[in-house]
């Protein structure tokens, strides 16, 4: 074997080991953040109620006809949560999450019990917007454990067209 073609497998061998480090190294991450995120053994076992989402009337603060996943860009919804559904004592929050992963509603957090009154969560219209921005929102209900959440105890997703 002559010296070039040591030096060119050499060169590519360790090409290689520097993206297998690099990919260990982002594995790796991404394992930690799903420690801290999902929590082993953190399961509950219990389950969110969410009625449904359904249209929203800002002004009466009431929600209106069938629950639908797909709304137009004109229209203000809002999920329902049956908070009775949740043992009292329990700390939760409910958010609404858009495309971008930007928060666009919450409640919470706060014992179950304690959000009797807040069973309707409205998606919020960004600032400077006259509607909500077109794609895919996401609404969840967590649980919420040293102030971070630890577990999904229901979620829902609704489609916002673009006309």
């Amino acid at each position: 074997m002559s010296a070039t073609t040591y030096d060119q497998l050499r060169v590519l061998y360790r090409t290689l080991l520097v993206f297998a480090t690099v990919g260990v190294v982002i594995l790796s991450v991404g394992l930690l953040q799903f420690v801290y995120f999902e929590r082993p053994g953190q399961e509950s076992g219990v389950k969110a109620h969410i009625v449904g989402v359904f249209k929203y009337d800002p002004v009466g603060k009431q929600t209106a006809g069938p629950a639908r996943s797909e709304f137009a860009r004109s229209d203000v919804f809002a999920a329902v949560v049956d908070w009775s559904s949740l043992p009292a004592n329990l700390l939760v929050d409910a958010r609404w999450y858009d495309t971008f992963g930007s928060m666009r509603g919450v409640v919470g957090p706060a014992h179950a019990n304690d959000l009797s009154d807040d069973s309707i969560i409205p998606v919020e219209v960004p600032d400077n917007a006259k509607f909500v921005l077109p794609g895919r929102y996401t609404f969840v209900v967590e649980r919420i454990q040293d102030g971070v959440p630890v577990e999904v105890l229901g979620r829902r997703f609704v489609v916002v067209d673009r006309q």
